[in-house]
């Protein structure tokens, strides 16, 4: 009968180091999901940012387009905002006149626009986000500049 109780102690305790193993795996799980939660929400959040600071730049390209750029290379590591920038609440953003096309894309054949480059950065620093659009602004007549082009930089870009 004690050998009896020696096992059923034993059993016991390799029971219960398993389920405090079971335990300990489920809480490092839960951690890095939480992790994993906060950093998409920080992304998205800086997302946003980059998004309102172009539609910030799109609103600087109407009340004073800028002149015509000599060397018209996208902004080279705007995750490190080096060059001109102009400051908004929410971030950065760079405006580039790229020049005058007549074969501008998700425009009519033959119409003459003026093409601007913004790049947008968002202020947030742990998850920045840089977006970067091409929009066309017809010469002939004066209207809102229509975005013919858009993409999301990565670090890498």
């Amino acid at each position: 009968m004690n050998r009896q109780r020696g096992i059923v102690l034993l059993l016991a305790l390799v029971f219960s180091l398993l389920l405090g193993l079971l335990a300990a795996s489920a809480l490092r799980d839960a951690l890095v999901e939480t992790r994993m939660t906060g950093l998409m929400h920080d992304g998205l959040k800086a997302f946003e940012q980059a998004e309102v600071v172009l539609l910030a730049g799109v609103d600087q390209l109407q009340r004073s387009p800028p002149g015509k750029c000599s060397d018209c290379q996208p902004p080279a590591r705007p995750h490190d905002l080096q060059g001109q920038w102009h400051n908004h609440e929410r971030g950065y953003f760079h405006l580039q006149n790229l020049g005058e096309t007549d074969r501008a894309a998700h425009m009519p054949e033959g119409e003459q626009v003026t093409l601007y480059r913004i790049t947008a950065v968002s202020q947030q620093l742990t998850a920045r986000q840089v977006l970067e659009a091409v929009y066309a602004v017809p010469t002939a007549q004066a209207q809102a500049p229509q975005r013919i082009l858009w993409r999301q930089r990565l670090r890498g870009d």
